[in-house]
């Protein structure tokens, strides 16, 4: 399957305060991640996974997002 073609996965962002991170939303490949796992955004900043929030609002669900990640930077 060409790259194209591949699934994505939106996720929103937010601090451990409750506040929109920066950068707000995190596009990947990988549909399920779990807890304490880490990635990295495009500018190169890491973050760990430190909740997952699947049960999300039709709204978001509507935009493409499957979830919402609380992150911190590691």
């Amino acid at each position: 399957m060409p790259w194209y073609q591949a699934s994505m996965f939106r996720f929103l962002l937010r601090t451990p305060y409750g506040e929109p991170n920066d950068p707000a939303a995190f596009i990947t490949a990988v549909p399920n991640w779990e807890l304490d796992e880490t990635f990295t955004t495009g500018d190169g900043s890491k973050w760990q996974i430190l909740a997952i929030e699947t049960d999300i609002d039709e709204e978001f669900v509507g935009h493409g997002f499957a979830g919402i990640f609380t992150i911190e930077a590691v």
